[in-house]
C-alpha cells in the first residue's frame, strides 16, 4: 500500500521567497519544505543582479507525526498508531551562464512510512474514533526542476521546468514569472504564473471500494505581488495568488462511514468536487533595529476557496545577529481554518453528493514554534581555479554558510478561531516535529 496522496494539512508549512514562482505543492514536499529553506539560496530568487560565483547547497531533514492518542484509535487490531516519518534530501546548484543569465537545478529526494488516517467509526457513545490504514505506508519521491533567470536593467524574467514521480504519482510542473523595479528600486512589481499536470494511480485498487484504479488533474497557479522599501530600515509586501485545479481532487486513500436508518454501516469513498477555486493574500513587514543587529518580520495570510474552507496564519519571527556570523531565528506560527462544505466525521442516513472525513478539510487551529541558528564562515578554503572552473563561476576561494533547526506543530480544535463541537473535530488532526540541517557553499 503506498502513502496517502496529499496527505497533508491544508496549513503548509512552506517558506517562500519574496519573488518565486509559484510553483503547485506536492504530495510529500509540503512536509517537510519549511525545513529545507536552504542557507543562502532563497533570497538569489529575488536578487537584481546574476549570480557572479557558482554555489552548491544541501539540506537535509527529518519530519515525524506524533502517534494517534489511543483514545481517539479505533482499535480492531489491523491499524497502528503509528504516523508518518519522512526523510528528505535536497540538493540546490546555481551556476551563472553570461553576465545576464544564471540557471539554478533542484534535486529533491523523499522516503516516507507510516500509517495513514483512513476513515472515521463511532464509538459506543457516537463519539467518533480514527481508523488507521491497514499497512505501514512506503513510497519515494524523486524530483528534479530548473529554473532559469534572464536579468534586465529593471528586473528580471524567470522560467522554470520540473517532474515529480513517485510510486502511484508523476506529476510535471512548470513557470514563467517576471520582476520589474521602479522608483529608484525602492518598488518592485512581480508577476508570475505556473502549471501543473497529475497523474495518479493508485496501489491495490482492489484493496477497498474507496480506492479508484486512476485519476489525473491539472492545475494553473496565478501569482502577483508589489515590494515596498518604506525607510532604511523597514520593508512592505503584498501578494495575491490564485489557483484553479480541476480533475481528480478526492483522495484515494481515504474514505467515509455511511451510517443508514437501520443502524448498519457502509464504507464508501472519498468524493470531493472536480474543480478547486483558490485565493489567498498575504501581508509581510520587515523591520531592522540597528541598535540590536535584530530584525523582525511579520506576515499575515488569508485564504479562502468554493470548498467552503477560508483560513487565517500569522506568523512573527525574530532574526538576531551575533558577531557577524551567527544568526539565531525563533519563530511562531497560528493557523485556523474552517470547515468545507462537504466535511463530516460520519454520514448519518443520507448520502451527498460529496462528502469526505479527511481530517485536513475539517475546523482545527494549530500552532507552531521554531528555532533556527545559522552560521557564516567566510573564505573557509582558498585554493586557485583554473580557467575551466571560472568559466562557470567558480573562483580562488568559498563562502559556507551552515544552518541546524526545529520546528514543533500542535493542531486541535481549541485552537481554532471559531467553535468546534466534538462531534466535528476530526480525531486525526496530526501534531509533529521537523529536524533539520543545511549546508551551502559559494565558490
Amino acid at each position: 500500500m503506498a502513502r496517502a496522496a496529499g496527505d497533508r494539512s491544508n496549513d503548509e508549512v512552506s517558506e517562500k521567497p519574496d519573488f518565486a514562482l509559484p510553483r503547485p505543492s506536492k504530495t510529500l514536499t509540503a512536509l517537510t519544505t519549511s525545513a529545507l529553506a536552504l542557507p543562502g539560496i532563497a533570497g538569489s530568487a529575488s536578487a537584481d543582479t546574476p549570480i557572479e560565483r557558482a554555489t552548491a547547497a544541501a539540506a537535509f531533514s527529518y519530519y515525524n507525526e506524533d502517534n494517534l492518542s489511543p483514545g481517539k484509535f479505533f482499535d480492531d487490531g489491523g491499524g497502528s498508531r503509528d504516523r508518518y516519518e519522512v526523510f528528505t534530501g535536497q540538493l540546490r546548484f546555481e551556476l551563472p551562464v553570461s553576465k545576464r543569465v544564471d540557471v539554478g537545478v533542484d534535486l529533491l529526494y523523499e522516503e516516507m512510512s507510516g500509517a495513514s488516517p483512513w476513515y472515521v467509526l463511532p464509538d459506543t457513545n457516537g463519539q467518533p474514533l480514527q481508523v488507521m490504514s491497514g499497512a505501514t505506508i512506503d513510497d519515494t519521491r524523486f524530483d528534479a526542476a530548473i529554473d532559469t533567470n534572464f536579468y534586465l536593467d529593471q528586473g528580471k524574467d524567470t522560467v522554470s521546468f520540473g517532474v515529480s514521480t513517485e510510486k502511484d504519482y508523476l506529476s510535471i510542473h512548470g513557470g514563467i514569472g517576471t520582476e520589474r523595479n521602479y522608483n529608484d528600486k525602492n518598488t518592485t512589481l512581480s508577476v508570475a504564473g505556473s502549471f501543473a499536470y497529475d497523474w495518479i494511480d493508485p496501489t491495490d485498487p482492489s484493496f477497498s471500494i474507496a480506492r479508484p484504479t486512476s485519476g489525473e488533474k491539472w492545475s494553473i497557479d496565478l501569482f502577483g505581488g508589489l515590494s515596498q522599501i518604506v525607510s532604511r530600515s523597514s520593508t512592505v509586501s503584498f501578494t495575491v495568488n490564485y489557483k484553479h485545479s480541476d480533475g481528480y481532487l478526492a483522495d484515494p486513500y481515504k474514505a467515509i462511514t455511511l451510517i443508514d436508518g437501520n443502524g448498519g454501516s457502509n464504507i464508501i469513498s472519498d468524493k470531493r468536487p472536480d474543480e478547486k477555486d483558490q485565493v489567498s493574500l498575504l501581508a509581510r513587514y520587515r523591520h531592522h533595529f540597528e541598535a540590536v543587529t535584530g530584525s523582525l518580520h511579520a506576515d499575515y495570510r488569508f485564504y479562502a476557496d468554493d470548498w467552503g474552507i477560508n483560513s487565517h496564519t500569522v506568523e512573527l519571527a525574530w532574526y538576531q545577529n551575533f558577531m557577524e556570523w551567527l544568526t539565531i531565528t525563533p519563530s511562531v506560527r497560528w493557523y485556523t481554518q474552517g470547515k468545507a462544505d462537504f466535511y463530516d466525521t460520519l454520514l448519518i442516513g443520507n448520502r451527498p453528493t460529496h462528502h469526505s472525513s479527511d481530517y485536513r478539510l475539517s475546523p482545527y487551529g494549530a500552532v507552531s514554534y521554531k528555532l533556527k541558528a545559522e552560521v557564516n564562515f567566510p573564505s573557509v578554503w582558498q585554493y586557485d581555479a583554473p580557467s575551466w572552473l571560472r568559466a562557470v563561476g567558480i573562483t580562488d576561494g568559498m563562502d559556507l554558510i551552515a544552518s541546524v533547526a526545529y520546528e514543533r506543530y500542535y493542531s486541535d480544535g481549541d485552537i481554532s478561531i471559531r467553535s468546534v463541537s466534538e462531534s466535528e473535530e476530526a480525531p486525526g488532526l496530526v501534531r509533529f516535529r521537523v529536524v533539520s540541517v543545511s549546508l551551502s557553499g559559494r565558490f
